[in-house]
């Protein structure tokens, strides 16, 4: 390197000693410093609840419930997730509480590790007793390293974006937003995920396949049937446009709407959707679906057959589809009747109006003639043979 600096500049300094130690240089070490990264854990849990991932959000605006936060609660093993909304952070001792308690009842486990970030909310002593009462180890990241609590983070963050995306096309006001969140997370509970082979979330912890049929879109129109009982008088209609906000907790078939223009929740269990309709955006909006193939038109071929020339000396050979009657191998035609158009029938008189007839009385006909007229009105003409002919 030396020799480097000798030929290309003029008098290099001669008394420069280089270390043959590599040493840590102070300034470099203040002026080039960066992170380092962490390497990806392949630890992962091998039963549900063995070690769940928490973490604690805020919302931009307050809520339509008055909630600034929520808490998420994420199981390794099975990746299911759970959300509760807060109105300040100190209630995510009770959210966590009532979370441990749902595990126990529901599933009949407990957990076994509880890893979230260096937070105050996670610190407090409080809520490190509630952890270890229930015989919970606590693993907590250091402050401002976020990547060790990763998995709930990116959690966090998948499910931002897409509430934010859902908020985004629907129109809905910013304190709609815990609505979106709420709705991303039931959907992503029932998404089929490649290391579960292909499993819902919910499938594999509940053990059951979901039934899918009732999925709308978030934001769209639904006509909501008021009962009469609600109605303000007996010519209101028994339907009522509203935004459909997702589904609530009680029923799996128990959805949430906003009823305008008072922006109160109801609740319902059948709704007409309209999801081509967003009632919040103030132009009509279509989401955009993806054209598999387009429809071809029909195509219609006619099939023609040459016929010959008058100049030709070939015999004419009709179609396979003419109308000249073929003959069948054993019987021949040539002694085939003629066909006869039908006789038409002799026009009755015109009846004017109230019954009364123009010209003579109407004609009479015998007792042969009479029976021979059918129940339709239809008269058909005697025969001219006589009984001795016909016998």
């Amino acid at each position: 390197m030396f020799e480097k600096f000798k030929l290309s500049t003029w008098n290099f300094l001669r008394s420069i000693e280089v270390p043959k130690n590599l040493l840590v240089c102070e300034g470099c070490a203040k002026g080039k410093m960066h992170s380092h990264s962490f390497p990806e854990n392949s630890a992962h849990a091998t039963h549900p609840f063995q070690w769940i991932h928490s973490d604690l959000k805020e919302f931009a605006v307050q809520s339509y419930y008055k909630c600034k936060y929520y808490i998420s609660f994420l199981d390794d093993n099975s990746s299911h997730s759970w959300i509760s909304l807060l109105k300040k952070n100190s209630d995510s001792k009770a959210a966590s509480k009532q979370f441990i308690a749902m595990v126990k009842t529901q599933y009949n486990m407990t957990i076994g590790e509880w890893m979230t970030d260096n937070g105050g909310e996670y610190i407090d002593k409080d809520y490190v007793k509630l952890l270890k009462d229930e015989g919970i180890e606590i693993q907590q990241s250091v402050p401002a390293q976020l990547q060790m609590n990763g998995r709930a983070e990116r959690f966090n963050c998948t499910i931002n974006e897409k509430a934010e995306s859902m908020y985004h096309q629907a129109c809905l006001p910013d304190s709609w937003r815990e609505f979106s969140v709420l709705h991303v997370n039931y959907l992503y509970n029932h998404t089929p995920v490649q290391h579960l082979d292909w499993q819902t979330l919910k499938e594999y912890l509940d053990e059951f396949k979901p039934d899918l049929s009732h999925l709308c879109i978030l934001g769209c129109g639904a006509y909501i049937f008021i009962h009469k009982d609600l109605r303000a008088n007996k010519l209101s209609p028994k339907l009522e446009l509203m935004t459909f906000l997702g589904y609530c907790e009680g029923h799996e078939s128990n959805m949430m709407f906003m009823c305008a223009p008072n922006n109160f929740i109801f609740t319902a269990a059948t709704a007409l959707f309209d999801e081509h309709l967003f009632p919040k955006c103030a132009k009509h909006k279509v989401p955009p679906v993806t054209q598999i193939q387009e429809p071809e038109e029909p195509k219609i071929s006619i099939e023609t057959e040459s016929v010959p020339n008058d100049d030709s000396d070939a015999p004419f050979t009709p179609p396979h589809d003419s109308i000249i009657p073929q003959g069948d191998e054993e019987r021949s035609h040539d002694n085939a009747e003629p066909q006869c158009p039908p006789q038409s029938l002799p026009q009755q008189p015109r009846h004017a109006p109230g019954g009364a007839q123009h010209g003579n009385e109407p004609p009479r006909h015998s007792e042969r003639e009479r029976k021979s007229t059918r129940k339709d009105g239809n008269v058909y003409l005697p025969s001219t043979s006589t009984d001795t002919d016909r016998h």
